[in-house]
């Protein structure tokens, strides 16, 4: 009986720590509490980036937000979010040069945005 309680436990602790590793740079937000990054904002509405174009350095923080009652998802050649519905964010920290075009996986016939990171 000790050992299966033992086991029920460790099971428990093991797949409560699962989900505190950071496997990559991206993150998913349904509020925005953090107060320590400073985040460049991009707002989805319409079906549309706004703004479209960004110029950013290295190391900066792009946060995307859904305004939208339409469900998106955000796809570069570097990542992909997850379906973000109405006031979810999503947040992909650049850490190399270059032109990142962004497009709404999800509605392909939109217009996308381009974030340039110097």
């Amino acid at each position: 009986m000790r050992n299966k309680l033992f086991v029920v436990i460790l099971l428990i602790a093991v797949l409560a720590l699962s989900g505190c590793t950071d496997k990559d740079n991206t993150q998913v937000n349904n509020n925005t509490s953090t107060e320590d990054i400073k985040y460049i904002e991009i707002y989805i509405d319409d079906y549309n980036f706004h703004p479209q174009s960004l110029t950013i350095s290295r190391g900066d923080t792009v946060r995307w937000t859904n305004n939208d009652s339409v469900a998106y998802i955000v796809k570069t050649g570097a990542f992909q979010s997850p379906t973000l519905t109405k006031g979810m964010t999503f947040t992909y920290t650049f850490h190399e040069r270059g032109t990142y075009n962004c497009y709404l996986a999800t509605h392909p016939y939109t217009k996308g945005g381009i974030i340039v990171v110097e």
